[in-house]
């Protein structure tokens, strides 16, 4: 009878125990599992940046690679990741797969300098204007981050919330939260540099318009009616195996290369007609220099080289902007100064405050300043990975406390 009880006692003991034990290992199981990887052209092994990383069969979720290709990027149990990039081969994996790199296959050239006379141009643009005015009350919530260096020197940091008009190009940005973080640079020529108030609008970039004339104060936009007469175009037929990409090289000609304008590479849907990418650079641009009042110098409008990468979403029914990458040079006098900033759509973003429109001139620094700075809301929200560098600077900011100290 004893030994009886022992072993009744043994095995409710044992039941008890794998109770306890089972539950521990379901929820092991249905943990998130936050991704690190790197995304690249897996024939040259260059990384890709800005290539869009979306959660599959779950949730809502997405990111882009940063500058250097990495993303980073929480999934839940039974999702998947696709990557996709215009110009190369969609790819799914399961989040385990994802290891180091993920190497992404170049579209298959079909075929090459064809003919512009070919082109739908008409067409394209066409469809471009009909999808801005169609959906020009959409709205989207933005991350924003901002960087400016001294030769190798970063001496400014920025991050935003923004919400804008979304269909083809962002436009009338708002204010919801930010911070600002800046130190001056050590060197003499450093101390004359400032805060560029509104570099942000450097991310509201038109690629389309309906105009038949331009006015020469306007920028000139590759998808112009009379664009023909103002850029050597020639385009190339790609393959991404789901369907057929024009991608199309705008070059400005030699009698309009002192008006402002945009040189860059389409990448177009030949079905839809939509844009899905944009990579260029503007010609003629300026950008505002303020100077700090003890030195009592007038601010200046500088030229500026302007390099931009534009990527498009289709996930919500219509041309959407997903992310804008902006990367600029300048000179205040000897100096070389660059400025770089990455837009990212994260959609609606909940619990964000109330946005304030930001106009063309407006300081986006002294915008931030009226807010609080609220320390654990940005260490939660990081969106796009940071850079190596971005890494670096906003460690060293956060260390000496500069964050919302103006």
């Amino acid at each position: 009878m004893g030994e009886y009880l022992d072993r009744s006692r043994l095995l409710s003991f044992l039941g008890i125990l794998m109770m306890l034990l089972v539950p521990s290992v379901v929820s092991g199981q249905e943990e998130p599992l936050t991704v690190e990887a790197v995304v690249v052209d897996a024939e040259t092994g260059e990384t890709l940046p800005f290539a869009s990383v979306t959660v599959v069969g779950g949730r809502h979720g997405s990111t882009i690679t940063n500058a250097e290709g990495n993303f980073r990027i929480t999934v839940e149990k039974g999702e998947r990741l696709q990557f996709t990039y215009a110009g190369y081969k969609a790819l799914t994996l399961a989040p385990k797969a994802v290891r180091g790199k993920v190497k992404l296959e170049p579209a298959t050239l079909m075929v090459r300098g064809v003919e512009v006379r070919a082109l739908p141009l008409k067409e394209i643009r066409k469809e471009t204007v009909h999808q801005q005015k169609k959906h020009r009350r959409k709205t989207a919530d933005y991350f924003y981050r901002q960087t400016a260096f001294v030769d190798t020197t970063c001496y400014e940091y920025v991050e935003a919330f923004l919400t804008g008009k979304s269909a083809v190009a962002v436009s009338d940005l708002k204010l919801n939260n930010g911070r600002y973080a800046g130190v001056r640079p050590d060197t003499a020529a450093g101390q004359i540099l400032q805060f560029y108030k509104n570099f942000f609008t450097f991310s509201q970039i038109e690629l389309a318009t309906n105009k038949s004339k331009l006015d020469p104060r306007e920028d000139v936009m590759p998808l112009y009616e009379r664009a023909t007469k103002l850029y050597d175009i020639d385009y190339d037929i790609l393959s991404d195996s789901a369907s057929c990409i024009y991608v199309i090289r705008f070059q400005s000609k030699e009698f309009v290369r002192g008006y402002t304008i945009l040189d860059c590479t389409l990448y177009v849907d030949s079905v839809t007609n939509h844009i899905l990418r944009c990579d260029g650079s503007g010609r003629n641009f300026r950008i505002l220099q303020k100077y700090p009042k003890e030195l009592k110098r007038k601010d200046e409008v500088l030229p500026v080289v302007f390099n931009f990468s534009i990527n498009m979403t289709e996930e919500n029914g219509f041309t959407e902007v997903q992310s804008v990458f902006v990367d600029t040079y300048h000179h205040v006098d000897s100096t070389l100064v660059r400025t770089k900033s990455t837009l990212f759509n994260i959609g609606t973003h909940q619990g964000r405050k109330k946005g304030k429109d930001l106009k063309f001139e407006d300081d986006l620094h002294k915008r931030i300043e009226k807010q609080e700075y609220d320390r654990d809301f940005w260490r939660k929200n990081e969106f796009v990975r940071r850079t190596r560098a971005e890494e670096a600077v906003l460690e060293l900011f956060e260390r000496d406390d500069l964050f919302g100290v103006f």
